[in-house]
């Protein structure tokens, strides 16, 4: 089994314009190029508490380093819980 996609929930840290927001997502996707790591979203889920995720892509090995890195707190959500995902093997 190899990880390859990360669900990511959370909440907003603070309350941002629509610019704002745009540009702290850009921030962030380009901080997460350091780690390999691409990102999909963000996204407005349904059914789960938190009001945001995002998708990110990329090796179990970069995921990991790029846990507590800079590029991790440029995050514009906290409180962030993850699912690690794995492809089927016969997808």
């Amino acid at each position: 089994m190899v990880f390859t996609h990360y669900l990511a929930f959370g909440d907003d840290k603070k309350v941002l314009t629509v610019e704002e927001d745009k540009k702290a997502w850009g921030e962030y996707g380009k901080a997460l190029q350091k780690y390999n790591l691409k990102l999909t979203g963000p996204f407005g889920p349904f059914g789960v508490k938190e009001g945001g995720a995002f998708i990110l892509e990329g090796t179990i090995e970069n995921f990991e380093k790029y846990i507590g890195s800079e590029a991790f707190a440029k995050c514009p959500l906290t409180n962030v819980r993850t699912i690690s995902l794995y492809k089927m093997p016969w997808a």
